[in-house]
């Protein structure tokens, strides 16, 4: 009977000792939780510690991984760096920009999306108007990075 206790008792311990491993690799209020925001054109790499949101409370690595995998959008990913009880470092990268072409159209200057396909804004930009390196740069296609710069472009050259 003493050797079935044993048993019994030391299954008891290894069911306690899972459940305590398993209940110490939650995130808990005491996580402290890192968003590394990482720009994929610029390399750049921005870092905020908090602690962690309510939401996130709770969760194990894998409840983690899926909740990050669900939470994917067209302009950011999301994936999980480190996870501890004590520190969760979670990387949002941005996938996709807003961004536009400048291109010559007989003549005229018209705006495209970053596929180059979708027409963005038609102009009454003359291509002729404009200094020769900057039209030269427009006939190949020129890149515009973001909004702001696109709209400065077409302050200082539109009439």
């Amino acid at each position: 009977m003493k050797m079935k206790m044993t048993h019994l008792e030391e299954a008891l311990d290894e069911k306690e000792t899972r459940e305590t491993q398993y209940a110490e690799k939650l995130i808990t209020k005491d996580t402290r939780c890192t968003i590394e925001e990482y720009d994929r054109y610029s390399g750049n790499l921005k870092e905020e510690t908090t602690m962690a949101a309510d939401n996130l409370l709770g969760m194990d690595r894998t409840e983690l991984e899926n909740f990050l995998k669900k939470s994917q959008t067209m302009y950011y990913q999301y994936s999980l760096v480190a996870f501890s009880p004590e520190h969760v470092v979670i990387r949002q990268s941005r996938t996709e920009y807003e961004t536009y072409y400048l291109v010559d159209e007989n003549g005229v200057v018209q705006v495209y999306k970053g596929d180059r396909k979708t027409l963005y804004e038609p102009t009454q930009i003359q291509t002729k108007d404009l200094p020769e390196d900057l039209q030269e740069e427009i006939q190949n296609g020129k890149y515009v990075e973001s909004q702001e710069e696109l709209y400065s472009f077409l302050e200082n050259y539109s009439s």
